[in-house]
Order: structure tokens, then sequence, then C-alpha cells
């Protein structure tokens, strides 16, 4: 009797002795070669069942406390109307240049402000009275009333001013004037004598 069976990859063969309980294998060969794999079928076709519908959202839970309110904010105020601007006035014409009069200088007129000595006054026009030429600043009277051949004389005019001296009846006398300052002189006579000195 014979019989075969595959011992892990390897195909063996053998007789059975049918005198001999268990039967001896005899390995008579080495099985051929292993046969070539067979081609993969084809795939079935997909079936034909429709995809479930979907179910239905669950509602939503209730939310936290609800938001207070914002407050309204005030309306605000009208603005006031503007002022009308005043219209600005007009230039008056620009006045006529006077003539030249031929009077004093500025700078005469400062420095007789100031107590200086105007050095003439033929330029003033006849008939103004100038302020300044007031009779205590150009004229001065002395008084000697003792007797004496030497008048001492402060006069402060601050200028060198012209004399005239005459005793108390009224005779004039000529004497040596002296211009010790612009505000002071001495008269020296050759005799002794009281009466008024006339200075301008």
């Amino acid at each position: 009797m014979t019989y075969c069976r595959c011992v892990g990859v390897q195909h063996t063969c053998g007789i059975q002795n049918v005198n001999q309980t268990p039967p001896n294998v005899v390995y008579v060969g080495q099985g051929g070669p292993k046969g070539l794999q067979g081609a993969q079928g084809t795939q079935g076709p997909a079936g034909s069942g429709s995809q479930g519908t979907q179910g239905t959202q669950g509602p939503i839970g209730p939310g936290g406390g609800a938001q207070g309110a914002t407050g309204a904010q005030g309306a605000t105020g009208t603005q006031g109307l503007a002022g009308l601007q005043g219209l600005q006035g007009s230039a008056g014409p620009q006045g006529v240049q006077g003539t030249n009069g031929g009077g004093v200088t500025l700078q005469q007129l400062a420095d007789a402000i100031a107590a200086s000595a105007i050095s003439t006054t033929d330029g003033l026009p006849e008939g103004v009275n100038n302020l300044y030429f007031t009779t205590s600043r150009v004229a001065y009277t002395h008084s000697q009333g003792v007797a004496s051949d030497t008048w001492v004389i402060n006069h402060n005019l601050n200028f060198y001013p012209n004399v005239t001296v005459q005793d108390s009846a009224g005779t004039i006398y000529e004497g040596e004037i002296s211009y010790t300052s612009l505000g002071s002189l001495t008269i020296t006579f050759s005799s002794s004598f009281s009466g008024t000195a006339f200075l301008s």
C-alpha cells in the first residue's frame, strides 16, 4: 500500500508494509517544485443599500444669566449762535504836512526842556507865545540892598545874560562884568552904592 504526506515544505512518498504496525516510512525522493500562485479574483460589486438619514440635533441647553442693559447716553446740548463780527472802520485821510516855519529844532527844544539855554530866539515867528521863554527863564532881577562896589549875582539862567544896573534914584551905572559861570556873575564898580541889576 502506498501513501504520501507533507512534512514542512518537503513532500515525501513511501510504501507501507502491510505486515508492519505501525508502517514504516521510506523516503524515496524529494517532492517537485512549488506551483505558481493563482491570480487574484475580481472584487465583487458594492452593496446597493442606501445610507441611513442623519438624526435630528438635540435642543440647546439653557444659557447663563442675562447681561445687564447699557444705560442711555445723555443728549448733547445745542451750541450757541456765534456773534456777528463788527465792521472795520475805514482809514482816515492823511493829514497835510505843514510847511517849515523856520523855528527851533527839536534838539533845541529838548535842550530847553532840560534847562539848557537856547542860543537865539530870532527864528521864533512874531506873536507866537513860546511857553518855554517865561520871564523866570530868560530874565532875572537882582536887588542890592547894601551899598557895595562889588555885586555878586547868582541868577541860574544857564547862559551869559546882558546886565543893566541902576541905583535907587534910577541912574544907570556901568561896571566891569565878570561871568564866573553860566549861573553867576560879578560886577565891580568904582564906588559903592545900592540899587538893582536887570539880567536878560
